[in-house]
């Protein structure tokens, strides 16, 4: 056996000799359980990176190996005590202990108690390198989603031809990345500034890195302790005490479970309980924030009190700021403060901010709206600030401010440049109100700050353009801790400098002149479908403002049109109420633009008839016509269903016209 595990030492370089293994070897340290040395058939690893095996010189007592990375060189010496116990020095430094692991049993009987406490999460933004080796997964794809603040993208590679890949992705704060490979799902507790490097032989997963015990300790017993899963949360609508019920439910059953998992495994590192707990609450409460979605399918109009004090009780056990990027603890705090806008606008019985609406239209320097309408919002403007101020129970005022309001709300929407940019300028009120709700609210300065960063970030998703100067400025006076305002900051120059970059649209942006003065929406579907006669269309319905829409033309279409290029398949994109500079925004940061890429921002009536053909529920909503132009659904497969959604197209080209 030992002469077995000396063989692993894989080639002398010098002679130009080639050892054979029969296996690879992962050393871990003895005292912390730390994967640090890995020596395999073609290279080494230590310090998250590869070397090369420049020369090995086998003893009698000892081991040589010299490893070469770039232009530094370790002088490593292996002293055996058994098939599994060894010491190594490097450099003529002080030898250590490392015992061979063996994955058939696990990772966790090699680890030592560790109740070092995690600290709160930083929120400082910079890049995670992951490099790692995977025999027998050859030129596979590795995908890893990491959570941003407000997003969860999703960054992917290729292994080469012994299985090991590199990606390098941006991170803003210690967060769960979740990993797949070749059917393998499994996740990763990834930090910025830092590099891993992971293994897999098949059967368990390892990473080597600094920090990465929790991320053993995940693959080893990851156990998803999510309250509600994120498919639940979008379909389950139950009144206040239904929901309140099952989230008290649930919450103490993922409690015992965890119970259970440390009374198993009493070596799981404090970090990963911690990881955990925060789990299970953030998710709680979320959930229960989320409750106010579903309002008004119960005919109430408030949480009701027990479910505000299980917020509250929830909140007291856990810190303000957590240990890592948990997409939960943001998701809570942006949707508390939707509620209490949600709560503002019941409150006056109204749709529209009218206040914050007077705001930011001066902002839009090329919308001109009737002098007698700007008029009117002014009236009803310091009509409600009087009644709030004077005497908020006036029946007959409140009245007449709603009937003003209302009046607004019909005259305004009649100007379609109004009305094709809606959602950029509601959304920029409602920032504005929302930065002020946050600020009256009880949080701390750092959850007000973090809530005030992930509306700001929200926003500036949405539109994919610089916020004007004054809301950047009222933005940044709301947001006092210096990393997250740098985070806003920079946001804004990205969007600042992609506004100025010179893109090449390859032709895919198209004039709405060929549908000019046609209200039927088969007519105006017909007229853009005339010029792919002979190829199958693939329409997706999107808004610039719809997340999940964005998410599958980011994340999931490449592939699609990777696996559909040269072929007579056609990719039509049918944007809902999107400004015009931000639709050119989105389409310039995905790319999404080519030979086989076709997109229409039609007017606002246009739109609207053609989605009375082809809109399925929702957004985002896709369809397939025909070589012929005829529809064969409006329930097509989506982007993420890539096996689906590429034999369905591959049936259509199959057919005759």
């Amino acid at each position: 056996m030992k002469k077995a595990v000396l063989s692993l030492f894989l080639f002398y370089a010098a002679a130009g000799i080639q050892a054979q293994t029969d296996r690879d070897a992962c050393w871990l340290n003895a005292a912390t359980g730390a994967w640090e040395w890995g020596f395999f058939k073609d290279f080494a690893v230590h310090d998250a990176r590869q070397w090369q095996y420049a020369a090995v010189k086998e003893g009698r007592k000892k081991t040589a190996v010299t490893l070469r990375s770039g232009k530094e060189t370790l002088q490593l010496e292996i002293r055996y005590r058994n098939d599994s116990v060894c010491t190594i020095a490097v450099n003529d430094g002080k030898a250590q202990t490392y015992r061979l692991w063996d994955s058939a049993k696990g990772i966790l009987s090699y680890l030592p108690a560790d109740d070092t406490p995690p600290q709160p999460c930083s929120y400082r933004e910079d890049s995670v390198t992951l490099c790692g080796y995977l025999p027998s997964m050859e030129h596979a794809t590795f995908t890893c989603s990491m959570p941003q603040l407000t997003e969860y993208p999703k960054f992917q590679t290729q292994t080469d031809s012994l299985g090991r890949f590199r990606l390098r992705f941006p991170a803003f704060g210690p967060a769960q990345a979740l990993c797949r490979i070749a059917g393998h799902t499994f996740t990763l507790l990834l930090n910025p500034e830092q590099d891993y490097y992971l293994y897999m032989d098949g059967r368990s997963p390892i990473l080597m890195g600094e920090d990465a015990r929790t991320s053993n300790e995940l693959l080893a017993v990851g156990m998803n302790l999510d309250v509600f899963s994120p498919t639940e949360r979008d379909i389950h609508s139950v009144d206040n005490r239904t929901c309140l019920d099952e989230v008290r439910h649930e919450l103490a059953r993922r409690e015992r479970q965890l119970d259970s998992l440390i009374g198993k495994h009493p070596n799981l590192s404090r970090r990963y309980r911690t990881l955990k707990e925060e789990e299970i609450r953030y998710s709680a409460l979320h959930r229960l924030a989320y409750q106010r979605y579903n309002l008004s399918d119960f005919g109430e109009k408030r949480l009701s009190p027990e479910i505000v004090r299980a917020i509250d009780s929830l909140c007291h056990t856990i810190p303000p700021v957590p240990y890592t990027i948990f997409p939960d603890y943001h998701g809570f705090l942006q949707q508390s403060v939707y509620y209490q806008y949600q709560q503002f606008l019941v409150r006056f019985a109204v749709m529209i901010d009218l206040e914050k609406l007077q705001q930011v239209l001066p902002w839009q320097e090329d919308l001109h709206l009737p002098d007698t309408l700007l008029q009117l919002i002014d009236r009803t403007v310091d009509m409600g600030r009087k009644f709030s101020r004077d005497n908020p129970d006036d029946s007959m005022a409140m009245q007449a401010y709603n009937e003003n309001h209302f009046k607004i709300a019909r005259e305004i929407h009649q100007f379609p440049e109004f009305r094709e940019r809606m959602p950029q300028i509601i959304g920029n009120a409602d920032l504005l109100r929302n930065q002020e709700l946050l600020e009256s609210s009880t949080w701390t300065r750092f959850q007000k700050d973090l809530g005030g960063t992930l509306l700001a970030w929200e926003a500036l998703e949405r539109d994919h353009t610089p916020f004007p100067e004054p809301l950047m400025r009222e933005t940044m006076a709301h947001i006092q801790t210096p990393v997250l305002r740098e985070a806003v900051a920079r946001r804004q120059d990205f969007y600042t400098r992609q506004l100025q970059t010179p893109f090449d649209y390859q032709g895919s942006l198209k004039s709405n002149d060929i549908v000019a003065g046609l209200t039927d929406g088969n007519e105006i579907l017909q007229r853009i479908l005339a010029p792919y006669r002979g190829k199958v269309v693939y329409a997706d319905i999107w808004g610039g403002w719809c997340g999940p829409c964005k998410g599958h033309m980011r994340d999931f279409v490449p592939a699609i049109k990777e696996a559909m290029k040269g072929r007579d398949v056609v990719f039509l994109y049918l944007a809902n109420r999107t400004p015009d500079d931000a639709w050119r925004q989105i389409i310039k940061e995905y790319g999404s633009v080519g030979a086989q890429t076709v997109h229409y921002n039609l007017p606002g009536t246009q739109q609207e008839a053609v989605e009375n053909i082809l809109l399925n529920g929702g957004y985002p909503s896709y369809a397939i016509f025909d070589k012929a132009g005829r529809l064969v659904t409006k329930n097509a497969p989506r982007p993420n269903e890539k096996d689906k959604l590429i034999q369905a197209l591959k049936e259509q080209l199959s057919q005759k016209e």
